[in-house]
């Protein structure tokens, strides 16, 4: 019963730290609209700074799981909990453009990329029993979802008071990161663990097809987040709107994706993942091209809300589960952080696309339809990837 205990309890932890980490970065898009009117900083620049941050944050992540190797996983975590709280708080207490880039683009960027899904997962990965670990790997995951509930709730409310307020609370509640962070990454392995067998192969990392088929499907997941996470809440104010169905609708997909993370998860362990990605690429597109041909009401958004949020961070634990399956556990957090660099420059893109293609035509249509198209050749990519019989040799990375 003890060892239960400990491994239920160690999903628990990186489901809050998964919480704190996904919910804060996403609360700025809640940022914009007051800062845009108080500074007088043009959209197109305030989410170029979030479109930076999402290329640090992809590049720190297969660094961070590198250097994690020789300077321990805590000690890395515990630098980058200090980076996201600096990062974040920076702009609120020096209000500039260029506090803005190096604070919430560079600084909080590699805050982000040293405290997430690929570090914290293979923790889990380590310490959860295999015929747990599918259901266990979804349940972390959706601490994610967990947080953007939380932060899609509480930070519209801060903003009321004033944007520097609300930048201030999100610093401070990453420091929660390190407390939490301190039990779980000292957490050994599961003695009875038994080493997965992978699949040879011959080629280097990039060359590898199953590889370029998550990375790409991961780097149009990307493109979707952050497209949506940052500039819904322009776009409800741009269709005349009010703030809070933005907040409303995200706290709805944080919401509803707390099951659909945990049921991929769980349905990820019966069967072979990138099938399951295929089907939630394929709706997604489906979702987006809605946006464009419905006329845009809070029902139609609330709507959006609960499917979006079934499909949102599902792709997290099925991802890992692939990268797991074909690469091994001991490769886990560095081949997940490279397939995360690929999520985050379709971050970039999400992010800083939106805000130029708004500022240039004043309206987000053209991102919609892209967002679509990517996602039907998401699916269409992982359609070659099959169940391969397993050998004992481990691929080669380099």
């Amino acid at each position: 019963m003890g060892m239960q205990l400990n491994w239920k309890a160690a999903i628990a932890l990186a489901a809050l730290i998964l919480a704190i980490n996904t919910g804060a970065r996403q609360a700025l898009g809640f940022l914009l609209p007051p800062m845009a009117t108080t500074l007088e900083w043009g959209m197109g620049s305030l989410s170029l700074a979030l479109a930076v941050q999402n290329l640090v944050f992809g590049l720190t992540a297969p660094l961070a799981s590198r250097l994690s190797d020789r300077f321990g996983t805590l000690s890395v975590f515990l630098v980058g909990s200090l980076c996201y709280t600096a990062g974040m708080g920076m702009t609120a207490l020096w209000p500039t453009t260029l506090s803005w880039m190096l604070g919430a683009g560079v600084l909080a960027g590699i805050g982000i990329g040293a405290t997430t899904f690929p570090l914290v997962l293979a923790a889990v990965s380590r310490v959860v029993p295999p015929a747990h670990r599918g259901l266990g790997l979804g349940i972390a995951s959706a601490g994610g979802s967990m947080g953007q509930l939380i932060y899609s709730l509480i930070t519209p409310l801060l903003v009321l008071i004033d944007w520097q307020t609300a930048l201030l609370a999100l610093a401070a509640s990453c420091l929660l990161l390190i407390p939490l962070a301190l039990p779980l990454l000292r957490r050994p392995a599961v003695e009875n663990d038994i080493p997965e067998e992978v699949p040879t192969i011959t080629c280097p990392l990039w060359q590898d097809r199953r590889f370029l088929a998550l990375a790409g499907g991961f780097f149009v997941c990307g493109v979707h987040v952050a497209f949506i996470a940052t500039h819904l809440p322009n776009f409800v104010v741009a269709c005349g709107l009010p703030l809070n169905v933005a907040g409303n609708t995200l706290a709805i997909i944080g919401a509803l994706n707390i099951a659909g993370t945990i049921a991929f998860g769980a349905w990820g362990g019966r069967r072979h993942p990138p099938q399951l990605l295929m089907l939630i690429y394929l709706c997604r597109a489906a979702l987006v091209m809605a946006m464009v041909v419905l006329p845009p009401t809070s029902t139609l958004l609330y709507t959006f809300g609960a499917i979006m949020g079934m499909l949102w961070l599902s792709t997290v634990p099925l991802t890992n589960q692939a990268v797991g399956l074909y690469f091994g556990q001991k490769r886990q957090a560095f081949v997940f952080g490279m397939v995360l660099a690929a999520h985050q420059v379709g971050a970039f893109l999400g992010a800083w696309g939106g805000g130029v293609v708004y500022q240039m035509t004043g309206s987000y249509d053209l991102l919609w339809i892209t967002s679509a198209v990517f996602g039907v050749l998401a699916a269409l990519v992982h359609w070659p990837v099959r169940r391969e019989p397993k050998r004992a040799s481990q691929p080669q990375l380099a």
